[in-house]
């Protein structure tokens, strides 16, 4: 977000909130409430920022198989329940859950070899 846009929103914001202390009577410090959300915003800008270099650093954690075996299993536990497929959920989870140990079974003598 560009410092023009930031101050055009902040601007709107305080000219909002001098409407409201005009027409209602309110005892409101428009410019306390423009730098608390000034504020509030800088830290959720920054803040995401950081989160969005966070999950570049684990986007191949995507591609891992056993996330999706574990996105799969309860997929497949959500779609038996809501739409009544009868199917053994514990047959499939435990199916899918001893793959997943035999994948990190692998990824362990990776490790260790």
């Amino acid at each position: 977000m560009s410092r023009k846009t930031l101050l055009t929103v902040l601007a709107v914001i305080e000219a909002i909130l001098l409407f409201f202390k005009e027409q209602f009577g309110l005892q409101i410090e428009a410019t306390a409430i423009v730098a608390g959300i000034g504020a509030v915003l800088v830290y959720v800008f920054f803040e995401a920022r950081l989160d969005i270099e966070r999950f570049r650093a684990q986007a191949g954690r995507f591609k891992d198989p056993k996330f999706w075996l574990a996105f799969i299993a309860a997929l497949l536990a959500i779609l038996n329940e809501q739409f009544g497929f009868n199917l053994p959920v514990e047959t499939i989870i435990g199916f899918l859950t001893l793959v997943m140990g035999l994948l990190f079974g692998k990824q362990i003598k990776d490790l260790v070899a």
